[in-house]
């Protein structure tokens, strides 16, 4: 994978990268309302545990407002708009891996003083954790940020701090935590590679647990650290959530099929002749939480058009292979 210097970052950038403990990578997309306080209180937040590499997805503004000077970050412009996936990965591009771990962070948090310490501690203190995501509030501290909520169900023992604010562990494994915060021990990425671009936005945070699960290490939540997210602050028109959906039903049926394992043909078939057409009719009769036929339509064309790829684990993995050698990818398999 590429390193800073031959990138284009002046050597003390190179330097202040590897003395970082983490790298925090934060893409900005329509960012004006949430960057300057996202970054603020990451900063007050971490201090010297963390550089930024912010890359600038567009629609932010004037970046030079947001105060990232040379000491503090790494500025980057997308070459053009991309995913949440494919613009993350564009950074670890431009960076390397420097540091010992990674943190994918949205731009719609709040950073709570010492999270990003804990986490890092957690990961020291756990050479089998992988990847570890602090406690997510939502945005105003009333309670849970509820994609964080929804993963923190697989453990009866952080569902019990959740709701009665005592009986967890420093750190509680869950299958799969959000990229709204996620840390990630850099040697664990170069293993398992970073997000899968076939995601676009949405789904792709859990793949990549999946990945790191299957390679043999843990994930969780550590419950020492607090970042509060507002969730959504991309999705501002009824055009833009439509277009959301779409992504979310499409790419929640990619991970689906990947979970199967060795089952992937079954979990299709089931898919398509029952939950598919099941969603479908929810759809016609407009039944509450259901979605509009026609997003759900394009949402399973662009599922179909993947159908190549996704029919069998070895064309699926020859795909993910072809992706990671184009993009320079070092993994520590090859």
């Amino acid at each position: 994978m590429p390193t800073p210097s031959s990138q284009g970052l002046l050597p003390s950038s190179r330097e202040r990268l590897c003395a970082a403990r983490a790298e925090v990578v934060v893409v900005g997309y329509h960012g004006k309302r949430w960057l300057p306080d996202c970054l603020v209180t990451l900063r007050d937040a971490t201090g010297d545990d963390c550089r930024i590499v912010f890359v600038d997805n567009g629609g932010n503004g004037d970046i030079a407002r947001l105060g990232l000077d040379e000491e503090s970050a790494v500025v980057l412009t997308a070459p053009r708009r991309m995913g949440f996936a494919e613009a993350n990965n564009f950074a670890l591009q431009q960076v390397g891996l420097e540091a010992g771990a990674v943190c994918f962070l949205n731009q719609d948090t709040l950073s709570e003083p010492g999270w990003l310490a804990a986490c890092l501690e957690c990961l020291e203190n756990n050479p089998n954790v992988g990847a570890v995501s602090p406690l997510l509030r939502n945005y105003d501290n009333t309670g849970w940020d509820p994609g964080f909520f929804d993963c923190a169900r697989e453990s009866a023992q952080l569902l019990e701090l959740l709701n009665n604010q005592s009986g967890a562990d420093d750190f509680c494994e869950v299958p799969r935590v959000t990229a709204a915060a996620m840390i990630v021990r850099s040697d664990v990425l170069r293993q398992v590679g970073p997000f899968d671009p076939i995601y676009g936005s949405y789904y792709e945070d859990y793949d990549l647990c999946l990945r790191i699960r299957r390679a043999g290490y843990r994930v969780g939540v550590c419950t020492r650290g607090t970042v509060r997210h507002y969730s959504g602050s991309s999705t501002t028109t009824r055009q833009a959530e439509r277009k959301r959906m779409r992504q979310v039903i499409r790419n929640r049926a990619i991970l689906r099929f990947r979970e199967a394992g060795e089952f992937r043909m079954r979990a299709m078939l089931g898919y398509f002749t029952t939950s598919c057409l099941r969603n479908l009719a929810r759809g016609v009769c407009r039944t509450s939480s259901s979605q509009p036929v026609t997003v759900q339509m394009a949402a399973h064309l662009g599922l179909v058009a993947e159908i190549p790829r996704l029919v069998s684990a070895r064309a699926d993995e020859r795909a993910w292979h072809a992706y990671l050698n184009r993009i320079g990818w070092k993994s520590t398999c090859d």
